[in-house]
């Protein structure tokens, strides 16, 4: 299940990934992304949401 993750980079622009979260490590969020992947700073998410449904009509977590 894919999410839109928005984070702040080091100059305080908004960042979005659009990718699945494969789980953490320590204080970061790894992320399934179209071309490879990538760990975010969990305390740079700002916001995130769901773009996929599942077929049970749940919603998914983010950080599981």
């Amino acid at each position: 299940m894919r999410f839109a993750i928005d984070t702040l980079d080091d100059a305080g622009n908004s960042r979005i990934y659009i990718g699945v979260p494969l789980g953490r490590s320590g204080d970061k969020l790894r992320v399934q992304l179209r071309n490879g992947e990538a760990e975010l700073d969990i305390d740079r998410i700002t916001d995130w949401f769901q773009i996929d449904q599942t077929s049970r009509q749940d919603r998914g977590e983010l950080f599981y």
